[in-house]
């Protein structure tokens, strides 16, 4: 494109563009890395002997494609996780250097709700000893034993036991190596994706703290230095506030990016809202520090070159102290694309600036590209400065005097007016644009829009600014003893508002709202893979119920992201079948995102203490509860019902898997029986006081603590199509539990075991349908319609 004023040029712009497609075609293409080297070198040719723009851009694009290429196609980690198979692990030595700063993954206490009282999170990992310390890193392996099963060079992330390392530690460890696993559930983080763009393709698990030990602490390492610099610097923004470890968290997040345990109970707050970019170090950072140095060098009379030559150091410190992430770099070229022309005396160009930003990120790491954070960052910057301008003149005739009247005849009341409204728009146009253009990835990637957001950042920005403000204050304040901790108190006060503003703007009704996954039929039936844990979601129209909800850990990362990806924004009840904190530990993570109509639990007295206290925090909640028994129905829609099959009021076990909710969901086209953990004794008296209402088509069975049931009277009574046997890893023999499997195969039964297929999905209709959600196995039949009364 030819330039002129009106359109400067940006060849750096052009050539960014050039890089991301190279990138992505190359990613999806996956050509011989010979063509692409004949393709850059052509092109540098045919540049450096004819000067055209197009080749200059084709070189570019070659140039990105093939570094992209080199680094996939020859990379060592690739070449090791290609040599394991799949779910097969081996135990391998490992002497290698740690990468990056551990991360601390020890379990924590729960964080409290903004006005609920109770006390604030405190990781239990500070009161542990060192060697119950749980930690992940990157490993650059030196050495291996057998050497054959990790190359030198390579990249392992690692799971520790012990006391952690740092960055730059020499270490043995002795582990499990396998690929990274993939996803087993629907709505579960795809991690093996996401560290396969950090070219790391396989794990090794530690099992005791004796199998690993820090052989030699690194030396001067640049993240190291920079850890440490971001803990000194955390512990003067802590003074004046111990008392609140929370609020210091999510002040040292929005000042150095630290992202700290205690941030993990409100990060769906800020997610919901759409204010989770204060969690990011960003140009807002980066814009806070360059403009406090612009103002303490220009009260010191010093020319432009001067503010240049001082600020550029600085803010490379800034960025090196706060972990160069993707927004941080790309915040930190502009800002040296914006000095660098104020040095030459050039009038900068913010495209040209966002532009070799990009292309520099994307030359020095193509899978750049593909994070998030990238495409939200350069985003969003892009959209800014594409539509603020012509946005705000727009609005801005709305308040101007007379047209025809020059601007220098304007009397000081309607230039105060012009300027306010201005200023006013521009804020409103800047959170607006950002909405808009974020909203693909809201949709695509969280699967929901914020309304809300538009709103909450209105508050959140002008209220993280002033933190940011007060954050550096303090620590340029921190000489002065008495100076900082009053500081911190302020900006303690100021992240206690802004932290109630993101709750109650996440809590409004229609502030957010899940779309799930375009084009998809949400499934009628998810049976989740949660290993010694349960869950089901059953769902008839409108109607949606889920059995069980799995642990709290699981019910955060698997369950309750698979609900929100379906697009459900509420359920209709939930059923609690026993006192199993892996069935039921995450009941108020799941009250809290979808306010269920009904709990229903058992009317029998369980005597378990994890369902005791379950109990009385949702009556302390207001949870609707109820009990249930034998022989109850419940009319869950027009087409369909639930009967309560087990336990009875009168019964007298001791076990709490004897204790356990069956239920029997059916519809016109298929019923389901679920019997949790339910052993021998349920058996037997459900063959005695409910055998005709056994029949089912699909049969969810857990696994029993201490015995395995499905003897063949009660398999021939419930005449199952379909048997998906839960949770068998950990608590079953895998031999006679697939003995059992196989003697169920033989009578014409089809047996998807979990461990092997991960979760299930089905859809019911005239040719009911069950898929296997590892593999794609798919299991049909014909329905048949029920002649039970509705």
């Amino acid at each position: 494109m030819e330039s002129s004023i009106l359109s400067p040029p940006r060849p750096l712009f052009d050539a960014a563009l050039s890089a991301a497609s190279g990138v992505g075609v190359c990613d999806f293409f996956s050509p011989p890395l010979p063509l692409c080297l004949a393709l850059c070198s052509g092109a540098l040719v045919y540049l450096l002997f004819q000067r055209v723009k197009v080749a200059a851009l084709v070189f570019v694009f070659a140039l990105a494609g093939t570094l992209h290429e080199w680094r996939h196609q020859l990379s060592p980690s690739r070449v090791l996780a290609e040599r394991l198979e799949e779910d097969a692990a081996e135990v391998i030595e490992l002497y290698g250097e740690v990468e990056d700063v551990p991360r601390d993954i020890t379990h924590i206490s729960p964080v409290s709700v903004p006005g609920k009282g109770a006390p604030a999170a405190v990781p239990v990992s500070e009161r542990l000893p060192e060697n119950r310390k749980r930690g992940v890193f990157y490993l650059k392996v030196i050495e291996a034993t057998p050497s054959e099963n990790a190359p030198p060079a390579s990249r392992l992330l690692v799971f520790w036991r012990g006391a952690l390392p740092t960055c730059g530690d020499r270490v043995w460890l002795r582990g499990a190596l396998q690929r990274i696993p993939r996803p087993r559930n629907p709505g579960e983080m795809d991690v093996a994706r996401f560290h396969m763009r950090q070219d790391v393709w396989a794990q090794v698990s530690v099992r005791n703290p004796v199998d690993a030990c820090i052989l030699e602490r690194g030396g001067w390492r640049l993240k190291t230095w920079a850890a440490r610099v971001r803990e000194l610097l955390s512990a003067q923004l802590l003074r004046g506030i111990e008392d609140r470890p929370q609020i210091h968290e999510l002040i040292t997040s929005m000042v150095f990016g630290m992202q700290g345990n205690a941030l993990g109970e409100i990060r769906p707050w800020f997610r919901d809202s759409g204010t989770l970019h204060v969690f990011a170090v960003s140009g807002l950072n980066l814009s806070m520090l360059a403009g406090f140095l612009m103002v303490m060098f220009r009260l010191s009379r010093a020319g432009p070159r001067v503010v240049a030559l001082a600020a550029i150091p600085l803010l490379v410190l800034y960025a090196v102290v706060t972990g160069l992430g993707p927004s941080c770099v790309r915040a930190l070229v502009v800002s040296l694309f914006l000095f660098g022309t104020e040095w030459m005396r050039r009038p900068p160009v913010a495209l040209n600036s966002l532009g070799g930003a990009a292309l520099l990120l994307l030359l020095w790491d193509g899978n750049a590209l593909f994070q998030l954070s990238f495409q939200l960052s350069f985003g969003l910057v892009l959209s800014l400065y594409l539509g603020t301008g012509p946005l705000v003149r727009w609005a801005g005739k709305a308040v101007e005097p007379d047209p025809l009247l020059p601007r220098k005849l304007w009397n000081p009341a309607q230039q105060r007016q012009v300027r306010f409204w201005r200023k006013g728009v521009e804020a409103f146009a800047s959170v607006f644009l950002c909405w808009c253009a974020g909203l693909p990835w809201s949709v695509f990637a969280f699967h929901q829009i914020t309304p809300v957001s538009i709103l909450a950042n209105l508050a959140a920005v002008p209220l993280s600014f002033l933190c940011l403000a007060l954050g550096f204050l303090a620590l340029l304040f921190a000489p002065l003893k008495g100076v900082t901790p009053v500081l911190n108190r302020l900006n303690a006060n100021g992240a206690q508002l802004l932290l109630d503003i993101v709750y109650r703007s996440s809590a409004l009704p229609g502030g957010h709202t899940p779309v799930g996954v375009i084009g998809k039929t949400p499934p009628s039936l998810v049976v989740f893979d949660l290993r010694d844990g349960g869950a089901v979601l059953l769902r008839e129209g409108k109607c949606r119920w889920l059995m069980d909800c799995g642990s709290e850990k699981q019910a955060g990362a698997i369950v309750i992201p698979a609900l929100q990806g379906y697009g459900f924004s509420g359920l209709d009840g939930l059923f609690l079948s026993h006192g199993d904190s892996a069935h039921v530990g995450g009941v108020l993570g799941v009250f809290e995102a979808f306010s269920p109509a009904a709990i229903l639990r058992t009317a029998y007295k369980d005597r378990s203490s994890q369902l005791r206290r379950v109990h009385e925090q949702l009556l302390k909640l207001g949870a609707p509860l109820g009990p249930v028994a034998a022989s109850e129905s419940l009319s869950i829609a027009s087409s369909a019902a639930c009967e309560v099959l087990f336990p009875p009021t009168d019964l007298h076990v001791s076990v709490a898997d004897d204790q356990c909710l069956v239920l029997r969901w059916t519809t016109p086209e298929w019923s389901i029986l679920y019997t949790a953990d339910a052993g021998l004794p349920a058996e037997r008296w459900l063959l005695e006081h409910a055998r005709e209402r056994l029949a089912a088509d699909v049969w969810i069975r857990g696994s029993h603590g201490r015995e395995l049931t499905g003897s063949d009277d009660f398999v021939n009574a419930i005449h199952p199509k379909v048997v998906v046997v839960a949770g068998s890893r950990a608590r079953e023999n895998s031999v006679p539990l697939e003995a059992w499997s196989q003697k169920w195969r033989l009578q014409g039964v089809v047996v998807w075991r979990q461990e092997e297929c991960g979760a299930v999905e089905g859809w019911p209709g005239k040719t009911n349908r069950l898929r296997t959600f590892l593999s794609g196995v798919e299991f049909e039949w014909p329905s048949e319609p029920s002649k039970e009364p509705r």
